[in-house]
């Protein structure tokens, strides 16, 4: 069905979509060591299909392209039963954490996927978007995208997704006055860090002096401050933020790396900025009672689990080993293992729930569960292929 509205198949054919779907899915080798033999010699393995290396090379198209997308998709809007698993269920109907993950391509590619500033200029660049429940544990976007469309354009265009008693957890690159405004009117909640370039004033006006903020850390040896503040001067924003001051290790790390960005853009460190590098700063919409001051950084930091799932990506299934050939065919052999880690992934909550619902608290490692996965991948062919049956 879906195959047939792309158009990617119009009639009967020798190779039929699920076998190209399912070769593509689950050769193990990378996009850059898997060859178009590669592919002929298993579909013949597999399906008895037998096709030359120029008529797979055809079935690349802007279609396949599209009834990948389908595929995705499909596969997204497919859910599993999940049990709330954690107390902040009970202020949240979904945590959603969105970020995106680059990589470079062979400059090839640079018409269609640029590169941008000094971030392989010389070369394309693919970016990923990525956006999962952390409650329910369903991925809710998976799209490649050229950085044409940066994240704030991403925020922007996303704007009617969100959902009115869901908390959005996001990276600074997402952050904008009209963003944060959205997810006000939506009657949704929001949690990030201060944007450095937002102004800050006190529910009265007061514009806030972080020497002062300072002096007064100092003084009263306090580890946090929870403010009523307006944020952004021409869109201001009403919101919490809280401040709460880092350990010395950690202090003089940030100072480094900040000397050496300012060296590289060939300015100084601000007095304010080293201030600032003082302290982790957060914003939020969300009431004292639901979340308290003392819960903000460990609920924010909850958003690195999505760095995992990236970490997975490249170094298991190794997405960002490429090689040239026609942007068609880079496009669909990504999609198909995006794919194939989507479908692992709902093995990975499968395991999750079962586990959860002897031993609350426990849970499955990520890393651990994917580098098994690929040990397995064909075990789990032949369930998908329905030669072998799967239980729990």
């Amino acid at each position: 069905m879906m195959a047939a509205k792309s158009g990617f198949i119009k009639r009967s054919r020798k190779l039929s979509a699920p076998q190209f779907l399912n070769s593509l899915m689950f050769l193990t080798s990378n996009q850059a060591n898997t060859s178009l033999p590669d592919i002929t010699a298993d579909l013949y393995q597999q399906f008895s299909v037998d096709i030359s290396k120029e008529g797979i090379h055809k079935k690349f198209s802007p279609q396949a392209v599209s009834f990948l997308k389908e595929m995705v998709r499909s596969q997204l809007d497919e859910r599993l039963k999940h049990p709330a698993r954690t107390e902040l269920s009970k202020c949240f109907s979904a945590i959603n954490i969105k970020d995106s993950s680059k990589f470079a391509l062979p400059d090839m590619y640079r018409g269609d996927y640029p590169g941008f500033g000094n971030f392989h200029k010389g070369q394309g660049v693919m970016n990923i978007q990525y956006e999962y429940d952390l409650i329910s544990g369903h991925w809710k976007t998976l799209e490649l995208t050229s950085i044409k469309t940066n994240d704030q354009q991403e925020s922007r265009d996303s704007i009617h997704l969100i959902s009115k008693g869901e908390l959005y957890i996001r990276d600074l690159g997402y952050v904008t006055p009209f963003y944060l405004k959205s997810i006000i009117e939506k009657r949704a909640f929001f949690l990030n860090r201060l944007p450095a370039q937002a102004i800050v004033r006190t529910s009265s006006g007061e514009l806030i002096d972080w020497k002062q903020l300072d002096r007064k850390f100092k003084k009263t040896s306090a580890s946090q401050l929870d403010l009523d503040v307006q944020i952004y001067e021409h869109e201001p924003v009403a919101c919490r933020m809280i401040v709460e001051r880092v350990d010395d290790k950690l202090y003089r790390e940030r100072i480094r790396q900040a000397e050496q960005s300012a060296k590289r853009h060939g300015v100084g460190l601000t007095e304010k900025h080293k201030i600032r590098c003082r302290y982790n700063t957060f914003i939020t919409n969300v009431d004292r009672e639901s979340l308290q001051a003392e819960m903000v950084r460990r609920v924010y930091y909850l958003r690195w689990q999505i760095e995992l799932v990236f970490k997975t990506w490249k170094s298991n299934l190794q997405i960002n080993k490429l090689k040239k050939v026609k942007k068609e065919r880079l496009e669909c052999q990504l999609l198909a293992k995006l794919l194939w880690a989507l479908l692992n992934w709902k093995l990975l909550q499968c395991c999750n729930n079962h586990i959860e619902a002897r031993n609350n608290g426990i849970g499955v490692s990520t890393l651990k569960f994917f580098k098994r996965c690929l040990v397995l991948s064909n075990t789990l062919r032949l369930v998908v292929l329905k030669k072998l049956s799967l239980r729990f």
